[in-house]
């Protein structure tokens, strides 16, 4: 397989897509990554991907840069696991991205290529910063009025998932059903099974009590 088949793999994708060499200059950029960022391929090609994409981390530190762990683990053929960044498109845009990553053998030698395949998770990231705020602020209180007390109740066993832990942080912010379906890409009645689940390993009986019971055992 040539580069030029390898690519074209890629051209219709729905996901933005570039891929990088070991040297992390971008060889190929596709449409659906022009949506998204807002280079043409043009002006992606050859450019350094820490340089185009500069995303960085939940606290602003910068995550892509010169010899990034990314890069490192796919020198070795390790893809690493999914991972969000805060990018900027090139209208000045600040937009949270979900990458993965996908170690190829480059078809004309010089090591392995760094397949990124990302997608806009904003409104996901949006959702869970206000959830943090929210939380944050409701640990400095007690439960109000009617909301029962449950403190001294144990970490559920067995812990919440990683997509219930998603829906509550979600709960937090007052994001109703529809929303957090919108929001995580899944659907209504899957929310709905998600919160029974969130409520019966918490051993609570509201949507309230759920919410506090996290910010009280800093479970998200």
């Amino acid at each position: 397989m040539k580069r030029a088949e390898l690519f074209a793999l890629f051209d219709k994708a729905a996901d933005g897509v570039h891929i990088v060499g070991e040297d992390q200059r971008i060889v190929y950029w596709n449409s659906a990554a022009r949506r998204l960022l807002g280079y043409n391929r043009a002006e992606a090609l050859g450019h350094a991907c820490f340089d185009l994409v500069a995303g960085g981390d939940y606290q602003g530190h910068s995550f892509c840069r010169r010899f990034c762990p990314t890069i490192r683990a796919v020198a070795r053929g390790k893809g690493p696991p999914p991972y969000d960044v805060k990018s900027r498109t090139k209208a000045g845009r600040d937009i949270w991205l979900n990458i993965s990553v996908i170690p190829m053998q480059d078809p004309e030698g010089g090591g392995n290529l760094a397949v990124h395949l990302f997608r806009d998770v904003s409104k996901r990231r949006k959702a869970e910063m206000l959830a943090q705020q929210t939380i944050a602020t409701v640990s400095q209180f007690s439960a109000p009025d009617g909301a029962e007390i449950i403190d001294s109740q144990p970490v559920p066993q067995p812990p919440l998932t990683r997509r219930e832990l998603e829906v509550l942080r979600l709960l937090a912010c007052g994001a109703r059903d529809a929303e957090i379906a919108e929001a995580l890409g899944i659907k209504h009645t899957t929310v709905r099974n998600h919160i029974e689940h969130i409520l019966g390993k918490l051993g609570v009986h509201s949507r309230l009590q759920a919410v506090v019971f996290a910010a009280q055992h800093r479970l998200v």
